[in-house]
């Protein structure tokens, strides 16, 4: 490519500047600029075409295959190619948040469109979520290995069974189910005559474990750990402050947006995510007070109608592994023992939440009233996490006199 490359590239990186993104930020997409025009010129490739950015992920897809980039840089490389051709086409570039292209065809992306509205007139958003992405799987796992719906077979939802394993450690009941429901669809739509229920209809259980809460000595180490000093810290506190006080989800908590608390009533008002279901929960002192903090000391200044916001620029909502973060940063500040897979996540919060409501007696009904539960067999879980009032229930052996019987 030539200089006009160059212009392109510091034209998306002169918007980055202007918009206030970090220098750390705007090294990383440069980067990605410079990547892109490799390509380009590796190619012969002169100008940036639709084309040409098709041309470059499939490019950087095989790189995925071949271990040498991870699929987090392959996302970001994608949107500095679409970033980098909108302004060579209009010469300005609005800096959004842009999600990855589908890599499916224009009918597969209008079948799962369809699939989508056929189950969200029985299934919660967040079920919705589930199914539509299993599908999704499928069907990319059909492109992959040359099939197509018109002639699936059994054996190809097998192989596609037997791919998708090892990524889900807990069980293949939601995958399954998912399947099933598409097929479903399918057989509705007249895509496939394939019935998969017989050959679906018996599935291994969901292997279940309680995992663990925070002991009372970790969660006062976590809150005492969090440096409230800064607008990081600021924020991180009133979050997690705000899970262990209401049992909120991550996902809930991130789009909480500013008019859902009623600062007169003490309360907050939201739809849950997950169950689109409405919830009313008392807001206590601690975490109104962190959140006030937070909002008059640390929370940069913008429209975004959403409580917890990104500290950078452009200073929308969080996205991705908020949680995550905020956990890994400050149970080591707290010396709080921690390993992959041990169950201590944000979420951890709020099964510390539950547990503490069992242990102080409350009934499990009004567990998951306050968790937000649909039912309470998704309550019992935080039974188990409460080990002392499960001693309490256990009954003394010392009335049983143990029997010594010799070999028969």
């Amino acid at each position: 490519m030539n200089d006009e490359a160059f212009e392109v590239a510091e034209g998306v990186l002169a918007e980055a500047t202007r918009i206030g993104l970090a220098p750390g930020s705007i090294r990383y997409y440069q980067s990605c600029c410079r990547t892109v025009i490799r390509f380009c010129r590796s190619g012969g490739i002169d100008r940036l075409t639709e084309r040409a950015v098709e041309e470059f992920l499939t490019a950087m897809d095989d790189r995925v295959r071949r271990d040498e980039i991870r699929s987090a840089l392959r996302s970001n490389l994608e949107k500095t190619a679409r970033m980098m051709l909108e302004f060579q086409q209009t010469g300005a570039v609005v800096w959004k948040r842009r999600r990855p292209a589908s890599s499916l065809s224009a009918s597969g992306t209008a079948l799962l469109s369809s699939f989508a509205e056929y189950v969200q007139k029985e299934l919660a958003p967040g079920s919705v979520r589930i199914v539509v992405a299993e599908a999704r799987g499928f069907m990319s796992h059909l492109d992959r290995v040359g099939r197509s719906l018109e002639s699936v077979t059994v054996d190809d939802v097998r192989a596609f069974l037997v791919e998708a394993r090892p990524r889900h450690a807990s069980g293949m009941g939601n995958t399954v189910w998912a399947i099933k429901r598409y097929f479903q669809f399918l057989n509705h739509q007249g895509v496939t005559e394939l019935k998969v229920d017989a050959m679906l209809a018996r599935v291994g259980p969901r292997r279940t474990r309680a995992l663990p809460c925070f002991t009372p000595d970790e969660t006062d180490r976590i809150v005492t750990a969090i440096d409230t000093a800064t607008p990081r810290g600021k924020r991180d506190y009133a979050m997690v402050r705000l899970a262990l006080s209401t049992g909120l989800r991550c996902c809930d908590i991130v789009s909480l947006r500013l008019d859902e608390i009623d600062w007169h009533r003490d309360e907050i008002r939201l739809v849950q995510n997950k169950t689109s279901t409405p919830l009313t929960l008392p807001l206590s002192a601690e975490a109104g007070n962190a959140i006030a903090d937070w909002l008059l000391q640390g929370r940069p200044d913008s429209g975004a109608p959403e409580v917890f916001i990104r500290l950078y620029a452009p200073f929308t909502r969080l996205t991705g592994p908020t949680g995550a973060l905020i956990m890994s940063r400050w149970l080591a500040e707290a010396s709080v023992s921690h390993r992959a897979h041990d169950g201590k996540t944000f979420h951890a919060l709020r099964r510390t939440t539950g547990t503490r409501l069992i242990e102080s007696g409350a009934e499990l009904a009004l567990t998951a009233q306050v968790l937000g539960h649909a039912s309470v067999e998704s309550s019992r879980r935080y039974i188990a996490l409460a080990d002392e009032s499960l001693r309490d229930c256990a009954l003394p052996l010392d009335s049983f006199a143990p029997a010594k019987e010799g070999p028969r």
